[in-house]
């Protein structure tokens, strides 16, 4: 059986990403075919900047064990650590591009995506709220934003929106929609067989009966109750606090948050900075590593690649499962 196609884009240039790589790709244990999106005259000026492995002939670049095909990208960029800048922002978004429409088009079996200034994509035309959203404008399905570890999967209800605004944005029809995902995205991408599913309540304390909100037993109650109507294994609504500070999350696989920091930050805080981010329900694979482009940390000699490596192996393990 060969091994998956994996196509990886170059990120904003100027962050961290490309170190990350290179330090990820030397802790790789699995067989990969992997591809790197960028121009070849970049990659050899971050080798010489960043002093990443110098190995870059032929159009390979080998890291440790492993080779790196560069599919070759015509933008030039004036390398700039630590800082955004316009020819970055455009060449990020040329990788962008050429990954999604190849894994789109099957060339690819999975993308990796390497981290981006959104505000600064923005500023030269990038059209998206993230590479989340980018990614399923070249797929079929709707997006579900899953951050996790080894042993956790916590999506999200809602995403980028105010807090404010999380409230009248929940339904129950949309929540169960979110149950299905991700219970689909544990079984069909992670190889869970039986996933087992916590939903968190919106307020405190799951909303004590409606003594704080009636969000938990109007809303979201009928959704749990639909959902192990059709077989899924889902439970809730559950308080957030109690459930992620006594360990009751090791008893589950995946976790629905209804918003944003509810269930991300817990899950960065067992991560332990080695936490991936898949778009689930989508037609493509896609995942990415949990982190910005630090350009703060550009030159620190201890840039940690956990999260980058990670996304790898899972990309690869998941795609895997689809070939097979």
């Amino acid at each position: 059986m060969r091994a998956p196609r994996i196509i990886i884009t170059c990120g904003d240039v100027n962050g961290i990403g490309l170190r990350c790589l290179a330090g990820a790709i030397e802790q790789l244990r699995v067989e990969s075919d992997l591809h790197l999106a960028i121009s070849p005259t970049v990659l050899r000026s971050c080798i010489g900047l960043y002093h990443l492995p110098v190995s870059f002939y032929g159009g390979v670049w080998t890291v440790g064990s492993h080779s790196i095909t560069v599919e070759p990208l015509d933008n030039d960029v004036n390398i700039t650590p630590g800082m955004a800048a316009d020819d970055a922002s455009r060449h990020a978004i040329a990788s962008l591009e050429f990954a999604f429409e190849n894994v789109r088009s099957g060339t690819f079996d999975a993308v990796v995506t390497l981290p981006i200034n959104k505000h600064a994509l923005g500023l030269v035309g990038w059209q998206y709220p993230g590479q989340t959203e980018m990614a399923a404008a070249f797929a079929d399905g709707e997006p579900l934003m899953v951050l996790c570890t080894r042993t956790l999967h916590v999506a999200l209800a809602t995403v980028h929106i105010p807090l404010r605004d999380v409230a009248d944005a929940l339904s129950t029809d949309a929540i169960l929609r979110r149950i299905i995902q991700l219970h689909s995205h544990l079984r069909t991408r992670a190889g869970v067989i039986s996933p087992r599913i916590a939903v968190l309540g919106l307020n405190p304390h799951a909303g004590e009966q409606g003594r704080i909100g009636t969000e938990d037993e109007h809303v979201i109650r009928p959704a749990i109750d639909q959902a192990n109507q059709m077989g899924i294994d889902a439970t809730g609504p559950v308080a957030a606090d109690g459930f992620f500070g006594f360990g009751a999350y090791r008893n589950v696989d995946g976790v629905l948050a209804m918003y944003h920091d509810q269930g991300l930050i817990p899950l960065k805080l067992l991560a332990k900075g080695a936490g991936v981010n898949v778009t689930a329900g989508l037609s493509i694979i896609r995942t990415s590593p949990d982190h910005g482009t630090a350009y703060d940390a550009v030159n620190r000699a201890d840039v940690d690649s956990a999260s980058t490596c990670l996304a790898i192996e899972m990309a690869i393990e998941m795609a895997q499962r689809r070939i097979s």
